[in-house]
C-alpha cells in the first residue's frame, strides 16, 4: 500500500533575501521567484503532481534563516510531532535555514525521528531517497551565504555612517528623518519642548523637576509622541517622562548639530545581542544637520550637567541597606533611596536615609503616592521579624520545614505522591516499549513479522512511546521543582537559625535571606498612623511567624 503523505508547505523570506517585500523600501524587483507567493505556488504544484495531500502552509515572512525560533517553523514542528503532517516541503534548503549545524540536526535527526519526510525541490533533496549525501554540503554553503550576506550588510551600513547618513530607524526626539532618509530635519513641535528643557536646565532645574513639569502638563513622552505622529497603536508606549529620559536628551550632542554613529553593534551574524562599542570606533560628524540648541545654551547646560555629576560622585555612592529590595505595594515600582539632611541648632548635621516610590518620584507626584519609610525604622522592623522567625524555627526545624512547604501550592503531599508514582510507571513502560521495539526489529529481520505488520506495530508503539515521553517530560520538572523547594526551605531554616540573637542588620544578611519587601502607603486609623510591611524571603516567600 502506498503511504499517504500529508504535506506541510514551508515558505520563508527575510528582508535580506529579497528587496521586493513590504518590509523593504524602496521597492526593487531583485528576485521575484523568492517571494512568498511564488514559493507557495511552486510547492503547491509539486504537491499536486506527486499526488500528495496539501494539508497546511506555514509562512515566516521577514525572519532570518540564522534563527530557528520562528512562529511558522515552530507551528510546523508542533504539527509534525502531533501527526498533522508527515512531509515537509521547501523550495530550497536555504528556506529551511542558513545555519549549517541546525539544518543538519533537523534533517538528519529530528525529522526522521518524527517520521517526517523532508523534500527540498530545487536542491533535488529527498530524505526518502538516496541523494541525502549532498545535504550537508548545501547546508554549509547556506551558512556561508548568511555570514557573507551579514558582512556585506554591515559594510554597507558602515559606509553610509562614514558618509554621514543617519542610519537608524527612528529619529531622535525633536527631529524627523529627511525625505531621502539620509539626514535629520527639525520637527518644530517636539523641538519646542527640547528648547524649553534646555532653558529650564540652564536656569538650574534638576532632571527630576523637568520630568515632573512635563508630566504635569501632559506633554507626550518621546516614545508616545513617535507613536502618535506615525498613527500607530500606542498602548504599549511608555506614557511618562522620567529622570533618565530628560538626562539623555540634555546630554545628547545631536541637538547641537553633531551626529555620532557606530556606538552600538551586535556580537555576530547569528547572535543579535546589542553591545556598546568603544569610543575609538565611533564615527563623529560635526554640523551634520540644523541644530536645535545654540552653542551658548549647549555649553551652559553641559556645565550644569558636569556640576551635578561632580556633586553626585562627591556624595556617598555606596549601595544603601535596602537598595533594590523595596517594592511599592500599589504600583509595584522599586522604592528609591534618598538622603535627608537635618541641621541642628548647635551646628551638628545628621543624615537620614529614607525610601520613596520610584514612580512617584520620577513623575514628581503625578502618579502613585510617596510610600515613604525611613531606613532606620525599617531595619528595626526587619531585624525583629528575623529574630522572631529564628525563635520559631529553632525548637523543631523539621516541623518548621513542613509548615513552610505547605505554604507552597506546588508542594501538596498527596498530589506529589501521585506524580512520583506516575513517573515511575511511565519510566517502566518506556523501558518495556524499547524492548518490544527491539524484539519487533529482530522478528522482521528473521521473517517472523512481515514488513507491513512491522510498520503498523512500530507506528503504534512509537505513538505510545512519544505520548508517554511527553507526559514524563511534563511532570518531571514539577517533581524536581518540589524537591528543590524542599532543599531550599531546609537551607533557609538553617540560615535563619543563625540570627537568633541578631543585633544589627547589614546588607549581607538582607541579600542572604530576603527576596523583596512590599511597602504600603501610610494610613491613619483611629488617630494612629499605620503602614503595612510585607517581607518576602528567598525560597519561602511570605512567612507566618506564628
Amino acid at each position: 500500500m502506498n503511504q499517504i503523505y500529508r504535506a506541510g508547505i514551508y515558505c520563508r523570506l527575510s528582508v535580506d533575501d529579497a528587496s521586493n517585500t513590504s518590509k523593504a523600501k524602496p521597492y526593487t524587483p531583485v528576485d521575484e521567484s523568492v517571494s512568498i507567493e511564488n514559493q507557495r505556488e511552486l510547492l503547491s504544484k509539486i504537491v499536486m503532481l506527486n499526488g500528495w495531500v496539501e494539508t497546511k502552509t506555514y509562512i515566516d515572512d521577514g525572519y532570518s534563516g540564522g534563527n530557528f525560533n520562528r512562529p511558522g517553523f515552530q507551528e510546523m514542528l508542533k504539527d509534525a510531532r502531533n501527526g498533522v503532517i508527515n512531509l515537509i516541503l521547501v523550495k530550497d534548503l536555504s528556506r529551511l535555514g542558513r545555519d549549517f549545524v541546525e539544518v543538519g540536526r533537523y534533517t538528519t535527526d529530528i525529522f526522521p525521528a518524527l517520521g517526517v519526510r523532508f523534500v527540498s525541490v530545487l536542491d533535488c533533496l529527498d530524505t526518502d531517497g538516496d541523494n541525502t549525501e549532498t545535504l550537508h554540503i548545501r547546508s554549509l554553503m547556506n551558512d556561508y551565504h548568511l555570514r557573507d550576506l551579514s558582512n556585506k550588510i554591515k559594510a554597507s551600513l558602515y559606509s553610509r555612517k562614514v558618509n554621514g547618513w543617519f542610519a537608524c530607524p527612528m529619529a531622535p526626539y525633536g527631529y524627523l528623518k529627511s525625505e531621502d532618509n539620509r539626514g535629520l530635519v527639525i520637527d518644530e513641535n517636539a523641538a519646542a519642548v527640547v528648547r524649553r528643557m534646555f532653558e529650564m536646565r540652564k536656569s538650574g532645574e534638576s532632571y527630576s523637576k523637568i520630568a515632573a513639569m512635563l508630566n504635569q502638563e501632559g506633554v507626550p513622552s518621546p516614545r508616545l509622541y513617535w507613536y502618535q505622529i506615525n498613527h500607530k497603536d500606542h498602548v504599549k508606549a511608555r506614557q511618562l517622562w522620567s529622570y533618565s529620559m530628560v538626562k539623555r536628551i540634555l546630554n545628547n550632542e545631536v541637538y547641537r548639530g553633531a551626529l555620532i554613529l557606530n556606538h552600538h553593534g551586535t556580537r555576530g551574524y547569528k547572535d543579535r545581542t546589542r553591545i556598546r562599542k568603544s569610543e575609538s570606533e565611533w564615527i563623529r560628524h560635526e554640523a551634520a544637520h540644523e541644530a536645535i540648541i545654540t552653542p551658548e545654551t549647549w555649553n551652559a547646560v553641559q556645565e550644569k550637567n558636569q556640576e551635578a555629576k561632580r556633586a553626585y560622585h562627591g556624595c556617598e555612592a555606596s549601595v544603601k541597606l535596602f537598595s533594590g529590595k523595596l517594592i511599592c505595594a500599589d504600583c509595584k515600582h522599586t522604592l528609591i533611596a534618598n538622603t535627608e539632611t537635618d541641621r541642628q541648632k548647635n551646628g551638628t548635621v545628621r543624615k537620614y536615609v529614607y525610601y520613596l516610590c520610584g514612580l512617584h518620584k520620577n513623575s514628581c507626584g503625578a502618579f502613585c503616592t510617596r510610600h515613604t519609610i525611613y531606613e532606620k525604622t525599617l531595619a528595626r522592623i526587619v531585624a525583629e521579624e528575623i529574630r522572631t522567625l529564628a525563635r520559631t524555627v529553632t525548637p523543631d526545624e523539621t516541623a518548621a520545614v513542613r509548615k513552610l512547604l505547605r505554604g507552597l501550592s506546588k508542594n501538596d503531599a498527596e498530589y506529589l505522591s501521585g506524580l512520583r508514582q506516575e513517573s515511575a510507571r511511565l519510566q517502566r513502560r518506556l523501558g518495556e516499549l524499547e524492548s518490544v521495539m527491539a524484539k519487533l526489529y529482530e522478528d522482521k529481520i528473521n521473517g517472523v513479522v512481515s514488513a507491513e505488520m512491522f510498520a503498523v506495530l512500530m507506528r503504534k508503539n512509537e505513538q505510545e512511546r512519544q505520548t508517554g515521553q511527553e507526559r514524563l517530560e511534563a511532570i518531571l520538572p514539577e517533581i524536581n521543582g518540589a524537591e528543590q523547594d524542599a532543599a531550599s526551605v531546609r537551607e533557609w531554616t538553617a540560615k535563619i537559625r543563625k540570627y537568633l540573637d541578631l543585633r544589627e542588620l547589614d546588607r549581607e544578611i538582607i541579600d542572604e535571606l530576603i527576596d523583596h519587601i512590599e511597602i504600603s502607603e501610610r494610613t491613619v486609623i483611629d488617630g494612629e498612623r499605620r503602614q503595612e510591611i510585607k517581607i518576602f524571603y528567598r525560597f519561602v516567600g511570605l512567612v507566618d511567624g506564628e
